[in-house]
Protein backbone atom coordinates (compact mmCIF):
# COMPACT_ATOMS: atom_id res chain seq x y z
CA UNK A 1 0.00 0.00 0.00
CA UNK A 2 2.60 2.03 0.73
CA UNK A 3 4.94 1.63 -2.00
CA UNK A 4 2.32 2.14 -4.44
CA UNK A 5 1.65 5.54 -2.90
CA UNK A 6 -1.83 4.66 -1.95
CA UNK A 7 -3.91 7.05 0.10
CA UNK A 8 -2.37 10.12 -0.61
CA UNK A 9 -0.42 10.01 2.54
CA UNK A 10 3.10 8.62 4.44
CA UNK A 11 3.45 8.15 7.56
CA UNK A 12 5.75 10.46 9.58
CA UNK A 13 6.60 11.38 13.11
CA UNK A 14 8.65 14.38 13.67
CA UNK A 15 9.34 13.53 16.92
CA UNK A 16 10.02 9.98 16.51
CA UNK A 17 13.89 9.27 17.77
CA UNK A 18 16.79 6.64 17.42
CA UNK A 19 15.52 3.09 19.43
CA UNK A 20 17.76 1.35 22.29
CA UNK A 21 15.21 -1.27 20.79
CA UNK A 22 14.87 -1.03 16.99
CA UNK A 23 12.31 -3.50 16.79
CA UNK A 24 9.79 -1.91 19.31
CA UNK A 25 6.77 -0.48 17.83
CA UNK A 26 4.84 1.72 19.77
CA UNK A 27 1.27 1.67 20.41
CA UNK A 28 0.12 5.17 19.27
CA UNK A 29 2.27 4.60 16.05
CA UNK A 30 0.76 1.61 15.39
CA UNK A 31 -2.72 3.27 15.55
CA UNK A 32 -1.56 6.13 13.56
CA UNK A 33 -0.71 3.55 10.94
CA UNK A 34 -4.38 1.55 11.48
CA UNK A 35 -5.86 4.87 10.55
CA UNK A 36 -3.91 5.40 7.59
CA UNK A 37 -4.76 1.66 6.35
CA UNK A 38 -8.60 2.16 6.69
CA UNK A 39 -8.91 5.73 5.76
CA UNK A 40 -7.03 3.73 2.00
CA UNK A 41 -9.62 0.98 1.91
CA UNK A 42 -12.58 3.81 2.10
CA UNK A 43 -11.50 4.23 -1.19
CA UNK A 44 -12.43 1.50 -3.62
CA UNK A 45 -9.97 2.01 -6.02
CA UNK A 46 -7.08 2.44 -3.62
CA UNK A 47 -8.35 -0.81 -2.62
CA UNK A 48 -8.75 -2.85 -5.57
CA UNK A 49 -5.33 -1.97 -6.57
CA UNK A 50 -3.89 -2.74 -2.91
CA UNK A 51 -5.46 -5.93 -2.83
CA UNK A 52 -4.49 -7.34 -6.68
CA UNK A 53 -1.03 -6.64 -5.68
CA UNK A 54 -0.75 -8.12 -2.44
CA UNK A 55 -2.72 -11.52 -3.27
CA UNK A 56 -0.61 -11.83 -6.18
CA UNK A 57 2.61 -11.21 -5.07
CA UNK A 58 4.10 -14.92 -4.72
CA UNK A 59 4.69 -16.27 -1.00
CA UNK A 60 7.92 -18.34 -2.60
CA UNK A 61 10.07 -17.60 -4.81
CA UNK A 62 9.47 -18.54 -8.52
CA UNK A 63 11.38 -19.62 -10.67
CA UNK A 64 11.40 -17.85 -13.24
CA UNK A 65 12.78 -18.04 -16.85
CA UNK A 66 12.88 -14.96 -18.86
CA UNK A 67 12.36 -16.26 -22.56
CA UNK A 68 15.68 -16.09 -24.24
CA UNK A 69 16.07 -14.74 -27.27
CA UNK A 70 12.91 -12.57 -26.25
CA UNK A 71 10.12 -13.13 -28.78
CA UNK A 72 8.59 -10.59 -31.42
CA UNK A 73 4.88 -10.08 -30.94
CA UNK A 74 4.36 -12.04 -34.47
CA UNK A 75 5.97 -14.91 -33.57
CA UNK A 76 3.61 -15.08 -30.56
CA UNK A 77 0.72 -15.40 -32.80
CA UNK A 78 2.03 -17.28 -35.67
CA UNK A 79 2.66 -20.22 -32.98
CA UNK A 80 -0.59 -19.86 -31.08
CA UNK A 81 -2.42 -19.88 -34.51
CA UNK A 82 -0.37 -22.88 -35.48
CA UNK A 83 -1.64 -24.84 -32.49
CA UNK A 84 0.41 -24.15 -30.09
CA UNK A 85 -0.07 -23.84 -26.03
CA UNK A 86 1.10 -21.64 -23.18
CA UNK A 87 1.42 -22.98 -20.00
CA UNK A 88 1.25 -20.42 -16.51
CA UNK A 89 4.66 -20.59 -14.59
CA UNK A 90 4.09 -23.06 -11.73
CA UNK A 91 2.97 -20.98 -8.48
CA UNK A 92 2.47 -17.48 -10.63
CA UNK A 93 -0.37 -15.56 -8.91
CA UNK A 94 -3.05 -14.15 -11.24
CA UNK A 95 -6.27 -12.50 -10.11
CA UNK A 96 -9.32 -11.27 -11.90
CA UNK A 97 -11.33 -8.25 -10.08
CA UNK A 98 -13.86 -6.35 -11.85
CA UNK A 99 -12.39 -4.51 -14.93
CA UNK A 100 -8.92 -5.13 -13.62
CA UNK A 101 -6.70 -8.07 -13.79
CA UNK A 102 -3.28 -8.52 -11.81
CA UNK A 103 -0.23 -11.03 -12.73
CA UNK A 104 2.58 -11.18 -9.91
CA UNK A 105 1.36 -7.52 -7.96
CA UNK A 106 1.42 -6.10 -11.28
CA UNK A 107 -2.07 -4.25 -13.02
CA UNK A 108 -2.16 -5.47 -16.62
CA UNK A 109 -3.29 -2.43 -18.87
CA UNK A 110 -5.51 -4.01 -21.50
CA UNK A 111 -8.33 -3.44 -23.79
CA UNK A 112 -9.40 -7.44 -24.06
CA UNK A 113 -10.91 -8.65 -21.05
CA UNK A 114 -12.33 -11.91 -22.81
CA UNK A 115 -8.51 -12.67 -23.16
CA UNK A 116 -7.10 -11.30 -20.04
CA UNK A 117 -9.94 -13.44 -18.25
CA UNK A 118 -8.10 -16.41 -20.04
CA UNK A 119 -5.23 -15.79 -19.07
CA UNK A 120 -6.48 -15.57 -15.05
CA UNK A 121 -8.79 -18.96 -15.80
CA UNK A 122 -6.41 -21.61 -17.81
CA UNK A 123 -2.89 -22.96 -16.76
CA UNK A 124 -3.08 -23.94 -20.15
CA UNK A 125 -4.05 -21.90 -23.01
CA UNK A 126 -3.87 -21.67 -27.13
CA UNK A 127 -5.74 -20.10 -30.06
CA UNK A 128 -9.33 -20.94 -28.74
CA UNK A 129 -9.09 -19.72 -25.07
CA UNK A 130 -7.65 -16.16 -26.17
CA UNK A 131 -9.97 -15.93 -28.57
CA UNK A 132 -10.47 -12.43 -30.62
CA UNK A 133 -7.17 -11.21 -28.31
CA UNK A 134 -5.03 -12.33 -31.01
CA UNK A 135 -5.96 -9.98 -33.44
CA UNK A 136 -5.57 -7.00 -30.63
CA UNK A 137 -2.00 -5.06 -31.00
CA UNK A 138 -2.47 -4.40 -27.40
CA UNK A 139 -3.36 -7.56 -25.71
CA UNK A 140 -0.97 -9.47 -28.02
CA UNK A 141 2.25 -6.93 -26.84
CA UNK A 142 1.15 -7.60 -23.07
CA UNK A 143 0.81 -11.88 -23.40
CA UNK A 144 4.75 -11.00 -25.38
CA UNK A 145 5.84 -9.53 -22.54
CA UNK A 146 4.42 -11.68 -20.07
CA UNK A 147 6.10 -14.59 -22.02
CA UNK A 148 9.09 -13.20 -22.21
CA UNK A 149 9.39 -12.01 -18.26
CA UNK A 150 8.62 -15.83 -18.28
CA UNK A 151 5.44 -15.72 -16.84
CA UNK A 152 3.82 -17.77 -19.57
CA UNK A 153 6.42 -20.82 -21.98
CA UNK A 154 5.47 -22.26 -25.05
CA UNK A 155 4.63 -25.99 -24.32
CA UNK A 156 6.92 -28.40 -25.66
Amino acid sequence: MLENDLGGEHYSDPDLTCREHPGRVEEYELERLRTMMIDMIRQPEDFKQWFGSFVTTPRHELDIAPAEPPYEEEEVVDALLGGEKLSRLSGLRVLHIGDSFFVHSEQLDTTDAEALDALCRYTSLGQEELGSGLQNPAFVSELTRLINQGYRYFEE
